[in-house]
């Protein structure tokens, strides 16, 4: 369009491709996604030098008394048509950034896939290196056996102190009491 050149769009494509090297038609939509949303964005910049200087120009045509105009004066005559403007460019800017990064995910995804289908077919695919797993922190340990938690089961009775009696029930059996007892006590109240 006006004063751009094909040379220069052609030179821009070219450079975008030698650098990603798109692997498939995909990656080549997106490359040229790149490309044409670039390319907009450098003629957005030329438009918007223009805006400036027609709403400049628009100021002093409406107020023949001022000598000049501000920045202030000529965003004023023409704020609409830099809000539209700066929605374009926004627009073009995210369409941008989602093409790269869809790019960039397809490449790290592809990379594995694109070894199976590799350009000569003679060569066999090479296996990828599984990463090494991050090492994991140790679990904390107790620096002593009497720090550790215990949880202590409500229906068994805790352990006696080694130095309580000698003569301490060695099995649960003997812990539990028989069920013929000869001096039968009464349950405690709760």
């Amino acid at each position: 369009m006006f004063d751009e050149s094909a040379e220069d769009l052609a030179e821009l494509a070219a450079e975008y491709h030698e650098h990603h090297s798109p692997a498939d038609p995909g990656q080549r939509f997106l490359v040229d996604t790149l490309i044409n949303n670039e390319w907009r964005l450098r003629r957005l910049r030329r438009v918007e030098a223009e805006l400036w200087e027609h709403a400049t120009n628009a100021f002093l045509a409406e107020n023949i008394e001022v000598q000049a105009c501000s920045s202030g004066d000529a965003f004023a005559t023409a704020a609409p048509t830099f809000e539209r403007l700066q929605r374009v460019v926004n627009s073009c800017e995210r369409a941008y950034h989602r093409a790269l990064k869809e790019l960039q995910a397809q490449v790290v995804r592809g990379h594995a896939l694109r070894t199976p289908h590799s350009e000569t077919p003679e060569a066999a695919p090479q296996p990828e290196a599984t990463p090494t797993p991050a090492p994991q922190p140790e679990q904390s340990k107790p620096s002593s056996a009497n720090l550790g938690s215990v949880c202590n089961n409500p229906k068994t009775p805790p352990a006696a102190p080694p130095s309580a009696s000698p003569a301490a029930p060695a099995s649960p059996a003997e812990t539990q009491p028989s069920a013929v007892n000869s001096d039968p006590e009464p349950p405690e109240a709760a």
